[in-house]
C-alpha cells in the first residue's frame, strides 16, 4: 500500500490473512478431533476381545491414509456411513459367530465365552463404527477446508501429509516413552501386517530384513516387505545370544 499508494492492498491482505487463519483453525480442530476419535476406536477394538475383528479393522484402508488432504466432506460422510453400517453389522453377526467359533474350539465352555464375547461386541462394535464415521467426517472437513484455500500444489503436499509417523506405544500396557522415529515407523508397518491389532513391543533392523515384535509373535519382513517368517513366542524353547564381532575393513 505504501509503495503503490493504494489502500486496497491493506484490505486485500487483511481479508486473505483472516481467511487463512479461519481455515487453518477449523482444519486444526478437525484434525485433532479425528485423531482423538481414531485413538478411541483403536482402544475400543481391543476391548472387544476379538483379535480377528481388530486385525480386519487395522488392515482396512482408512480415509486418512488413502487420501488425507485430498478427501472432501462428501467423501468423509460416504466413508463414515459405510463404516457405521459395517460396525453395526459386525456387532450383530458376532453374536452368532462368536459362540459357534468358541464351541468348535472348547465345547460348552467355549460356547459360553463366545456368547459373552458376542454380546460385548454387539455393544462395542457399533460404537467403534460410529467413532470411525466421526473420524472420516472430520478428515473430510479438514480436506475440504484445505482444498478451499487454493494454495499451490507444494503447499498442499506439505500440509496434507503427516510429517512423521505416529508415536509408538509399547507392550500390553501401551507404555509411553520418548519419541523414536525408528520405533514409530516399525509400529506403523506392523499395523499393515498380520501383527495388526497386537500391541507393539520392539523391532530389529537386520540390514536387508527387519524383525517386528509384538507381545505375542515375531515377524520377519524382507527388503520388499514380504513376510518371511512368523514365530509365536510360546513356541520358542530358549534363545541363544551371541556377540557378533565388529567388521573392520582394510
Amino acid at each position: 500500500s505504501v509503495e503503490e499508494l493504494d489502500p486496497s492492498f491493506v484490505v486485500d491482505g487483511v481479508a486473505r490473512g483472516t481467511g487463512s487463519l479461519a481455515r487453518h483453525a477449523v482444519g486444526g480442530i478437525a484434525d485433532s478431533a479425528s485423531l482423538l476419535t481414531e485413538t478411541f476406536s483403536k482402544n475400543m477394538a481391543v476391548l472387544t476381545l476379538d483379535r480377528r475383528y481388530a486385525q480386519r479393522r487395522d488392515r482396512g484402508t482408512s480415509l486418512r491414509s488413502a487420501g488425507r488432504g485430498t478427501a472432501t466432506f462428501v467423501d468423509g460422510v460416504e466413508s463414515g456411513v459405510v463404516k457405521l453400517i459395517r460396525g453395526v453389522s459386525e456387532g450383530v453377526t458376532g453374536v452368532v459367530k462368536a459362540p459357534m467359533r468358541g464351541a468348535e474350539k472348547r465345547g460348552v465352555e467355549g460356547f459360553a465365552k463366545g456368547v459373552g464375547k458376542g454380546l460385548l461386541g454387539l455393544l462395542v462394535k457399533p460404537m467403534i463404527g460410529l467413532s470411525d464415521a466421526a473420524t472420516d467426517v472430520m478428515i473430510g472437513v479438514k480436506g475440504s477446508v484445505e482444498g478451499a484455500a487454493g494454495s499451490s500444489a507444494s503447499d498442499r503436499g506439505l500440509h496434507g501429509n503427516q510429517i512423521r509417523p505416529r508415536r509408538a506405544f509399547y507392550g500390553r500396557d501401551h507404555a509411553m516413552r520418548e519419541y523414536r522415529l525408528a520405533d514409530a515407523t516399525a509400529a506403523s508397518i506392523a499395523m499393515r501386517t498380520r501383527l495388526a491389532g497386537e500391541p507393539y513391543l520392539s523391532h530389529c533392523d537386520m540390514g536387508n530384513s527387519v524383525a517386528l515384535l509384538s507381545v505375542k509373535r515375531l515377524l520377519v519382513l524382507g527388503s520388499e516387505g514380504e513376510e518371511r517368517l512368523v514365530v509365536k513366542f510360546k513356541q520358542i524353547r530358549d534363545v541363544e545370544v551371541r556377540q557378533v564381532p565388529k567388521f573392520e575393513g582394510p
